[in-house]
């Protein structure tokens, strides 16, 4: 079995540098709709076993913009699952707006110690992690993992990246270091997460051991 991931296309909020997690949500700009537009155009003649996207607009949009270039036209199911992490009241605001600034640095750099009730509420690391990787455990359990068509994921940033680090078995601790694979430091962007529109893929042959087969891809993109 094989798991595609794409994080939705770039939004407004992206651009503004606010958090944009399970609470808030900004549409898609411009460039973002023509790079998922892009991803759906790289994907037409793949017939996945089945597509599932966060409730969230900016990644249903995608999903929707993926899907209509697709051959096979699946149906699009929404799991709750995939929602992105939740950052609670400092959700919308900006990385330098959030109170109290002295700890946003945990949120990027101290998964294992970072505590929502000093910050602005919502999951904690293990919480996220755990809901995350129940999720694609469940939703590969419900398409088989023996089937030959790959399914498709679309979510965020942070769902993607995290879910693929932790089912490779990377702690929790480790999450937001860099992302390190035979040796080589694999490419991410903003606060070491995946690009906007960009794809990942899994595969897996039994839903308990995971490799990494591509990462971060963005070449369509170009």
């Amino acid at each position: 079995m094989q798991i595609y991931f794409i994080r939705h296309g770039r939004t407004q909020y992206n651009l503004e540098h606010r958090f944009q997690g399970g609470r808030a949500d900004s549409p898609l700009v411009e460039s973002g709709i023509a790079g998922a537009k892009a991803a759906g155009t790289y994907l037409q003649n793949v017939e996945f076993s089945a597509v599932y996207s966060s409730p969230q607009q900016r990644a249903l949009d995608t999903a929707k913009y993926i899907v209509a270039a697709n051959h096979w036209q699946p149906e699009i199911q929404v799991d709750d699952g995939l929602r992105e992490f939740d950052f609670g009241d400092w959700d919308g605001l900006k990385e330098d707006e959030v109170q109290p600034q002295s700890y946003a640095p945990m949120i990027f750099t101290s998964p294992a110690e970072y505590q929502p009730e000093l910050a602005g509420g919502g999951e904690d690391y293990a919480t996220f992690v755990t809901r995350i990787t129940d999720t694609i455990h469940r939703l590969v359990d419900q398409v088989g993992v023996s089937n030959t068509k790959p399914l498709l994921v679309v979510s965020h940033g942070l769902v993607t990246t995290m879910t693929v680090k932790a089912l490779m078995g990377v702690p929790l601790a480790k999450l937001r270091a860099p992302f390190i694979i035979n040796g080589q430091e694999m490419k991410t962007v903003g606060h070491g997460i995946v690009d906007n529109d960009s794809l990942t893929v899994l595969s897996t042959p039994d839903n308990r051991q995971f490799e990494l087969t591509r990462w971060n891809e963005t070449t369509y993109l170009e």
